[in-house]
């Protein structure tokens, strides 16, 4: 009876102590009704556990005992037997074993379902960067001659836009004289608010990039000079939003299209 009360109030203890440091660490990563759960089912545990310890150290240093007989012999006359009343326990094994065992289910319970903030945020948006750790969009792999990273475009790239620019240059005028001649809009200017039928806001979806948003605005005859100029503009107009990574942009985000 005394060893496994020692024992059970042993045990209580140390259980005392690893849910207590484990409380302590979760508590870090929680907030809101996940964290009152949390404190509240700890301090029943801790209220529970330390009952344990005291009633199983009571139980060992008070153990039951059993009845007994004390026969007195007088000087004169015949023997007197006198019955002695056993000792009860203190507390019942079952019951110091029970509150225990009670006192820390709750809070283990709180500590195995608990979700920390982000979590939830990410059920709630179904986001597969926060749940799986994985990047939230793949930008779309843009061609071998142009990277979106920031990378400058390659030769036959750069070599076709001079080209193009050289012939520009050699065809004649065709405005008439007299008049300054209007130069075309450039691949990389943003249109402007007040340019008809401008889409001023763009929200990205699942698989969009930087580039391929640039190249959807310019259409399929846009070269890769023009798509690179394109959406270097678009980071630069919508830095703050985007983040440092112009490889990243996450679905909902909205971008600022016009200048």
């Amino acid at each position: 009876m005394e060893a496994r009360a020692w024992r059970l109030a042993g045990g209580s203890a140390v259980a005392l102590l690893v849910l207590v440091a484990l409380v302590s660490w979760r508590a870090d990563s929680l907030d809101g009704g996940w964290l009152l759960a949390l404190r509240l089912t700890g301090l029943l545990a801790v209220a529970g556990l330390l009952g344990a310890v005291v009633l199983g150290s009571l139980a060992a240093m008070r153990p039951p005992t059993a009845p007994s007989v004390v026969v007195s012999v007088p000087t004169a006359g015949a023997p007197r037997a006198t019955p002695q009343p056993g000792r009860r326990a203190l507390v019942p094994l079952t019951a110091v074993l029970l509150l225990a065992v009670l006192s820390a289910a709750p809070v283990l319970a709180v500590l195995v379902l608990a979700t920390a903030p982000d979590d939830d945020a990410a059920l709630a948006t179904g986001d597969p960067a926060s749940q799986g750790g994985e990047a939230a969009v793949t930008p779309s792999t843009a061609p071998a001659t142009q990277q979106p990273s920031g990378a400058p475009p390659s030769a036959p790239s750069t070599q076709q836009s001079s080209e193009q620019s050289s012939e520009q240059s050699s065809e004649p005028p065709d405005e008439q004289p007299g008049t300054a001649a209007t130069p075309p809009p450039s691949p990389a200017q943003l249109p402007s608010d007040a340019a008809a039928q401008a889409v001023c806001e763009q929200v990205v979806v699942s698989g969009d990039s930087l580039w391929s948003v640039a190249a959807d605005q310019l259409g399929e005859g846009a070269t890769d000079a023009d798509v690179d100029a394109r959406w270097r503009a678009l980071y630069e107009r919508n830095a703050d939003a985007v983040g440092p990574d112009p490889d990243l942009v996450r679905p909902g985000l909205v971008l600022r299209t016009c200048s």
